[in-house]
């Protein structure tokens, strides 16, 4: 998962350059990238709020029942965070490119052009890991009946 995380992000980083492509919307790219940035953050600190509910519960108790959640929200914080400054990293291509990097059409070119597809990509395939961390943290948290929760693989009748 690792080497994916790495390889298809420059992949598609280098595909791009090498065959000459444009991104014909950089703005749009600019303010989800933003938008992003601030939803991972507010993410984040929901989830330190959660840590601390659970250090709470832990230091009540004289067993580490949540130590499974623990450790995922631990890293899914990480990936939030990371999320977050790739967020940044990309805004600050993408606005670079537009000021610097554009065709006659208004179309983000070059290396600035590949670099913000391969940040972008990079930052979907984080998303695409930390959804499902968030919402298994949020069903061992709240305690959702496993028939409702998604991750019961038992057919209900």
């Amino acid at each position: 998962m690792r080497a994916l995380m790495l390889v298809l992000p420059v992949g598609i980083g280098v595909v791009m350059f090498s065959r000459g492509g444009e991104l014909a919307a950089p703005a749009p790219l600019l303010t989800g990238v933003s938008l992003l940035a601030g939803g991972m953050l507010s993410a984040f600190t929901h989830l330190s709020t959660l840590r601390l509910k659970i250090t709470d519960i832990n230091a009540n108790e004289s067993s580490d029942r949540f130590e499974a959640e623990r450790g995922m929200l631990d890293e899914t914080a990480a990936h939030l965070l990371t999320g977050s400054l790739f967020c940044a990293l990309n805004a600050a291509v993408l606005v670079l490119g537009m000021n610097v990097s554009v065709s006659a059409k208004g179309h983000l070119t070059g290396v600035l052009a590949a670099m913000a597809t391969g940040i972008s990509s990079y930052i979907i395939l984080l998303f695409v890991i930390v959804l499902p961390r968030l919402y298994f943290a949020y069903v061992e948290m709240n305690n959702v009946s496993v028939a409702l929760n998604g991750f019961d693989r038992r057919k209900h009748e």
